[in-house]
């Protein structure tokens, strides 16, 4: 199965009485398991800040393959992750910050190769400095997350596009900022630049306006950069 694995970590969407079936973006990722036949897939939920903690680190635990790809799928809303209430505004989840989550991952970072995070969530690439910060205070590579929030079968075929080019990328590929801009670019470029993705005070977001890409390629003195602007003109996608 190679080197490869892609960790994910998925947080409860709905509860059962709102979607019985209980949606989860694992059949989606286990499509492209097998599609590509190149990489494992380590699954696990969480609730809130122990349980993730636990989740990320019991994965880790299990991997033997050499690079790593985090993908974190949850309820996201400004500086928090994971959050659920039920009827009633019963709390299903507590969730947990943003910063919380950021340094669990930096934690286990340092130890392993996490090569990149996918942040599958409502609003958390809108916190740029957070995300540089943890790009600097580690050895991942790139943060791609969205910065409004986000409907969710569209960005989940979005993220299942990004992880299948982000994961194409060789290690040597990590070194060039132009190669990660290159992968991502042609990851979006199978959607619409204007697909409303997002509401937002009663008005749609295009897909354009509602993504983030930050890297820190991995080569001597390189330091984090805010590669959005970059990308949306790979893809055309800069003009008004």
């Amino acid at each position: 199965m190679g080197d490869l694995a892609l960790l994910v970590l998925e947080g409860p969407w709905w509860t059962p009485a709102h979607k019985p079936k209980r949606p989860s973006v694992l059949p989606f990722l286990e499509g492209l398991e097998k599609y590509k036949g190149n990489f494992n897939i380590y699954y696990s939920s969480f609730y809130e800040k122990e349980s993730f903690r636990k989740a990320l680190e019991d994965d880790l635990a299990h991997t033997r393959e050499q690079r790593l790809f985090l993908y974190i799928a949850a309820h996201g809303g400004s500086r928090m992750v994971g959050a659920l209430e039920g009827e009633g505004g019963k709390t299903i989840s507590s969730g947990m910050r943003l910063t919380t989550l950021l340094r669990g991952v930096r934690r286990v970072a340092r130890t392993t190769n996490i090569e990149g995070v996918l942040l599958g969530s409502c609003t958390l690439g809108a916190n740029r400095t957070d995300l540089l910060a943890t790009l600097k205070t580690s050895p991942i590579a790139w943060i791609f997350g969205y910065a409004c929030e986000i409907d969710w079968i569209p960005s989940t075929l979005i993220d299942l596009s990004i992880l299948e080019h982000a994961m194409a990328l060789k290690k040597e590929d990590l070194r060039s900022r132009t190669k990660i801009v290159g992968a991502f670019s042609s990851a979006l470029s199978r959607f619409s630049g204007e697909f409303p993705i997002c509401k937002e005070e009663n008005r749609s977001v295009p897909l354009k306006y509602a993504i983030s890409l930050l890297a820190k390629p991995r080569k001597p003195h390189a330091v984090p950069e805010d590669l959005t602007r970059a990308l949306l003109g790979s893809l055309g996608w800069d003009t008004p």
